[in-house]
C-alpha cells in the first residue's frame, strides 16, 4: 500500500502595524525663560520627536552650572536610558565651559549620539568653510571671556570677533524683539572687520524670525545655536531634513563634519 504525505497549505496573514520612524531626541534645557524654546520646537519637522527635558542644575544664574558635570552626566544617562532617546542635545554654551572636559566624559558614558552647543556652531561655520566669524551672545563681559577663551583653545581654525552687545546678562535678551535683534545685528556687522559668517550663541538672543533676511542682506551665512544642534544631531544619526525660513543652514543642510 502506497502511503501519500499530505499536503498542506498555509495561508499567512501580515497585518500591517503602524510603526512610529519619528527620530525620538532628547534635550536638555538649562536655561530660563520659554519663548525661545517655544520658536524652537516650532521649527521641528515631521519626522523628528523632540523630547525637551530640564536639565535640572541651575539655581539663579549661570555661574550655578560651574563645576556640575557628574550631575549634568547622571541626568543625561539617567534620562536617556528612561526615554529611549536615539540621540541628545546638551546645550548652553554655559554648560559646556564652565565644565572642561564634559564632551569627554559624555562620550566616555553615553551610548547614542549627542552634540554640545558649541561643537554643534562650530561644525557648521566649518560646513561653510567660515574662517573669520562674527560671534554674537547675550551673555555679559565674564561669560563671554569663557566663551571666547574656550573657542580659541578649541583649535577650530575659526577666528572669532566677539560683537559689543552691551547685555549685563542674559534676561536682558530674553523676549527681545525680532527687529530690535535685526538693528543691533546690523550695527554690529557694520563696525566688524570682513567676517565670513555670523554666529548666534545663546538661544535667547534668538535671529530665527529674521535670519533669512539677515543672510540675504548680509550675504553670508547666518549660525543659530538651536539650529545648529538640530542639524548635528540629525546629520550624526544619519539623516537630513529640509527646513524652510530658518536659515540656509537647514535648508541646504550641508554635510557634517567637513572641515
Amino acid at each position: 500500500m502506497a502511503y501519500h504525505t499530505p499536503k498542506f497549505k498555509f495561508w499567512i496573514r501580515f497585518i500591517a502595524m503602524p510603526i512610529s520612524t519619528d527620530l525620538k531626541i532628547g534635550f536638555l534645557k538649562p536655561g530660563t525663560g520659554r519663548s525661545h524654546y517655544d520658536e524652537f520646537a516650532a521649527m521641528i519637522p515631521e519626522g523628528i520627536n523632540l523630547d525637551m527635558q530640564e536639565l535640572g542644575v541651575m539655581q539663579s544664574s549661570l555661574t550655578d552650572f560651574a563645576a556640575r558635570a557628574d550631575a549634568i552626566i547622571n541626568r543625561a544617562v539617567t534620562l536617556t536610558a528612561q526615554s529611549n532617546w536615539q540621540g541628545i542635545i546638551i546645550p548652553g554654551a554655559p554648560v559646556e565651559v564652565q565644565n572642561q572636559g564634559l564632551r569627554d566624559r559624555l562620550s566616555s558614558v553615553l551610548e547614542i549620539p549627542f552634540v554640545t552647543a558649541l561643537e554643534a556652531g562650530c561644525s557648521a561655520l566649518n560646513a561653510y568653510n567660515a574662517r573669520k566669524v562674527l560671534l554674537l551672545t547675550p551673555f555679559d563681559s565674564h561669560m563671554n571671556s569663557l566663551i571666547t577663551k574656550h573657542l580659541s583653545e578649541a583649535e577650530t581654525g575659526i577666528e572669532f570677533e566677539l560683537a559689543d552687545l552691551g547685555f549685563s546678562s542674559e534676561q536682558d535678551a530674553i523676549d527681545l524683539n525680532h527687529e530690535i535683534v535685526y538693528e543691533i545685528t546690523k550695527k554690529a556687522v557694520a563696525k566688524s572687520s570682513r567676517i565670513d559668517a555670523l554666529y548666534f550663541q545663546g538661544a535667547v538672543l534668538s535671529p530665527l524670525q529674521v535670519i533669512d533676511e539677515m543672510e540675504a542682506e548680509f550675504s553670508i551665512p547666518v549660525i543659530s545655536s538651536n539650529p545648529a544642534m538640530l542639524w548635528a544631531i540629525v546629520s550624526k544619526l544619519g539623516h537630513e531634513f529640509r527646513i524652510e525660513g530658518k536659515g540656509k543652514l537647514v535648508r541646504e543642510w550641508p554635510v557634517f563634519g567637513r572641515r
